[in-house]
């Protein structure tokens, strides 16, 4: 009974595990050393000298007129873009953008002036002149400056607990306004210099933001928001969103209730609402309801479902703008059915002024004006990065965090509020292929029309409407509150984060909120290292063993391959350092794409050239694309590798116990150790290339379909025991064991990287990425967002990688959150010698020139929370 028990199991279990390859064998074969013992037999003695700190100053302290046209493009990018402006290529998409953008921005200027706390027309001032100065000093064709609903109900937070405490200190306006129906408050935003009071505050917070921001900048202190998780923004931007519906719920049921400031103020006015509740207005109510239901029709059945055939999504907004207000002028909505509309505004242009009175002011409010520029800073770099990554060119985080700093300090003397990105307008500017920055110009175009000449036109403009449009606007954030669920899956430390943040932001305030998620992230970071270091690994022959490759003298890499070491765990605080390092250590398939579409470019730029001459076109050189001329390169090196490897170890060779073990990757993966059989086999389409120890050689085999899986030998290359074979070759294949990187990039008069052809194809060599990952035992959503993303670009670019050492309780981590459904099961291995050993029996895959495709929005939309404000 236990034989036949023991039997049946073994039975269950072999017929549930993958099929063995025996060509994917891993042979260990060396003797125990401890780490002193084998770091005094190659550890350098002595480290690689740096020069002088002085003498590194004085190379870097030069002037000629190419370092300054860089300095200039660099701050000013403008300069650059109208100098090589390529009209015939981007005049159209910049206008079509450009204009479609500045149509969106109507109905969000109208409805973020009132979500702000000021005057309506300081959200139209808001959507022209921030546009203006990003296109001066902004480095992104696809960010659409000017309002955002979280940065308007974070600048009313400050702007009402200013404005009520200097409303308390002056008894007079309490008497004027002593006759309000239900209460003071909303008549007192009807008093005028109240109103001029909040627009010099919300000016103030404006200018003293930005100017952070452009310290920030020129400082290069931007790396600061590395350190607030996905777990914090998503908690935030979530409650953030729940107070943005609240304080739009009286003006979407008509009722006139206080404006609320300070803690708990979210529970004060849902119980002035209720209280008031009986009065509610019905027109009003039919009237955001429509908006809601009108405009969530045409995005969820309209624009989304055909997003990929219309020229550019429907701006529902404008159009319900446009007919609440014919309906609401030709019913007489306020004088029939007493709803309020906005009212008349001026349909001028004001002229600059400093705001004094709020600068006198400024340290009341320096610690809320800091909050802002970190949140615009973090929110609009991550829609540019996202942007950049689509279109395949690269965003300066400093000139970024400058750019956004002069948007709000210069814009603030022109009675603007805090601006910030819109994912909306971005998104739509990105779909449309916006070329420059210049695209900003015909957006604000339209919004100069729209105070000038159309802005009249919207006296009878409901406000319950525009109450509606940002309220059906946070459909995503609220989706977005069920994410908790997955932080407490992914780890305990996300959830923490989540958790305070949501919960203190809700029943407290934003400001608050938002300071006790900040406090209990750096908590958390306390816990984490912070100094990652990653490093590439190289084998030593003799050894066999995997260590640092600059650090060992006779560490050589295998050719084809990258196996990259990060020292660390894999979490929000170091998410981007660890793709990073990644990336400078090993290849970054962005530039390879970047590279390979700008040489496919030259080839056609070529080739039509030549046709108007007469000529014939110019052969394509296939070898960097395909990696034709790579393959026998590539295998020959790796026989060549794998007979030193094993040649050194013959002489350690005993009679050992037989053993068999048979291991698989995440139920998928298999290969098998056979210590007593000292072989090393590369499977290729039923061919191989077995490495004999005892005669130092190779031999192609052919398989024997007969014989049920026997191989014999068919012919025999002895390159390294007689000694034959060319001399040159064999230099050759030796030195292409080590790859370098692409550490010598050379740059154009213009900025521009250029790379040879020889260059290119160093990185094309590069067919596997190997990531050692037994270091990280802790990764939260940020690391595994950051590893699937990683996955899909190597991909894109015809790169595998492989995780190697990944433990129980990260691959737990990984399954919560989505990883698997982006990284196969079959990349996952239990050591890094075994990913080694499936992947250099791998080759270069070719690439076409179909392929180079810029990054799809699915690979591009890494911070998912940006997109769904």
């Amino acid at each position: 009974m236990d034989n036949n028990g023991v039997q049946m199991s073994e039975k269950r279990r072999r017929s549930s595990c993958p099929v063995i390859n025996l060509e994917s064998a891993v042979n260990v074969k060396r003797a125990a050393q401890t780490q002193v013992q084998f770091d005094e037999l190659h550890l350098k003695q002595q480290k690689d000298e740096k020069p002088p700190l002085k003498d590194r100053v004085c190379s870097q302290v030069y002037c000629d007129k190419k370092r300054s046209w860089k300095i200039l493009t660099s701050y000013i990018p403008v300069v650059r873009y109208i100098r090589y402006y390529k009209l015939k290529e981007f005049a159209v998409p910049d206008v079509f953008a450009g204009l479609t953008v500045g149509i969106l921005h109507i109905p969000q200027a109208l409805a973020f002036g009132a979500l702000t706390s000021v005057k309506v027309e300081n959200g139209l001032f808001t959507s022209v002149w921030p546009v203006l100065l990003y296109v001066l000093f902004g480095t992104s064709a696809h960010v659409s400056m000017g309002t955002s609903a979280v940065i308007c109900i974070l600048t009313a937070a400050t702007v009402d607990r200013l404005g009520q405490g200097w409303a308390a200190e002056r008894p007079w306006l309490t008497n004027m306004t002593s006759g309000g129906v239900n209460g003071t408050a909303m008549l007192l935003d009807e008093v005028p210099e109240y109103l001029d009071y909040k627009e010099e505050i919300a000016m103030g917070v404006a200018f003293v933001s930005g100017l952070m921001m452009i310290g920030l900048g020129l400082f290069k202190l931007g790396f600061i928001t590395f350190y607030l998780s996905e777990s914090f923004f998503t908690a935030f931007t979530s409650a953030a969103a729940v107070h943005i519906g609240t304080s739009q719920m009286s003006s979407m049921l008509g009722l006139k209730i206080q404006r609320f400031a300070g803690v708990g103020k979210i529970i004060y006015t849902y119980e002035a609402i209720f209280s008031v509740i009986t009065t509610t207005n019905i027109a009003a109510l039919i009237i955001a309801v429509t908006t809601c239901v009108v405009i969530q029709l045409v995005k969820d059945c309209i624009n989304e479902r055909f997003k990929h055939k219309l020229f550019a999504p429907i701006p529902i907004e404008l159009f319900v703008v446009i007919f609440a207000t014919v309906v609401s002028y030709l019913g007489e909505f306020a004088d029939q059915f007493g709803v309020d509309v906005v009212g008349t505004f001026p349909n001028t242009i004001p002229p600059p002024r400093v705001p004094m009175r709020a600068l006198q002011e400024s340290p009341k409010f320096l610690v809320d004006a800091f909050i802002l520029a970190i949140l615009i800073f973090a929110n609009t770099i991550a829609m540019a990065k996202i942007c950049a990554k689509k279109h395949n060119y690269e965003v300066d985080d400093s000139q970024e965090l400058i750019a956004y700093g002069m948007c709000n300090a210069v814009s603030s003397f022109f009675l603007c509020f805090p601006s910030s990105v819109a994912p909306p307008r971005s998104m739509v500017a990105s779909n449309m292929n916006a070329r420059t920055t210049l695209c900003g110009v015909f957006s604000a175009a339209v919004m100069v029309c729209v105070i000038l000449f159309i802005g009249p036109l919207f006296v009878a403009l409901p406000k319950s409407a525009l109450s509606a449009i940002i309220f059906i606007s946070l459909k995503g954030l609220f989706v977005q509150i069920l994410d908790g669920r997955k932080f407490w899956k992914i780890n305990k430390f996300d959830f923490v984060i989540w958790f305070f943040t949501f919960f203190a932001t809700v029943f407290l305030d934003i400001d608050v909120g938002l300071g006790v998620g900040v406090a209990v992230s750096l908590i958390t970071v306390v816990f984490q290292t912070q100094f990652a270091r990653g490093y590439r690994l190289g084998k030593v022959a003799k050894d066999n063993v995997f260590v640092e490759a600059k650090r060992y003298t006779d560490a050589s890499e295998i050719p084809g391959l990258r196996i990259f070491r990060f020292e660390s765990n894999l979490y929000f605080a170091n998410a981007e350092i660890f793709r990073n390092s990644l990336y400078s250590k090993t290849m970054n398939p962005r530039k390879l794409l970047k590279f390979l579409k700008k040489r496919e470019e030259v080839y056609e730029k070529e080739t039509r050239e030549r046709i108007a001459q007469g000529l014939a076109p110019q052969q394509r050189r296939n070898s960097v694309m395909t990696g034709e001329n790579l393959l026998v390169n590539q295998r020959l090196s790796v026989v060549t590798l794998a007979t030193s490897d094993f040649a050194g170890s013959l002489t350690q060779l005993a009679a050992e116990k037989k053993r068999k073990v048979s291991a698989s990757s995440m139920d998928k993966a298999a290969y098998t150790i056979d210590e007593n059989r000292a072989a090393y086999t590369i499977d290729e389409n039923r061919a191989a290339y077995t490495i004999d120890e005892n005669r130092a050689g190779f031999s192609r085999l052919q398989q024997n379909k007969s014989d049920k899986g026997k191989s014999k030998s068919q012919d025999s290359l002895s390159g390294a025991s007689n000694g034959r074979g060319n001399p040159g070759r064999k230099a050759s294949l030796e030195s292409s064991i080590s790859i370098g990187t692409l550490d010598d990039e050379e740059v154009d008069d213009y900025g521009e990287v250029v790379i040879s052809d020889e260059k290119l194809k160093r990185m094309r060599r590069v067919h596997h990425v190997i990531i050692d990952c037994s270091p990280i035992n802790y990764m939260d959503a940020s690391g595994s967002n950051v590893l699937c993303h990683i996955f899909s670009e190597y991909a894109h670019v015809h790169v595998q990688v492989f995780l190697a050492g990944v433990s129980a309780a990260v691959r737990r981590a990984m399954k919560h959150a989505g990883a698997f459904d982006k990284i196969p099961h079959e990349n996952f291995f239990l050591e890094v010698s075994d990913a080694v050993a499936v992947a250099r029996t791998k080759q270069v895959e070719a690439l076409s020139q179909a392929e180079l495709e810029d990054f799809s929005d699915e690979e591009a939309e890494e911070d998912s929370y940006v997109t769904k404000m």
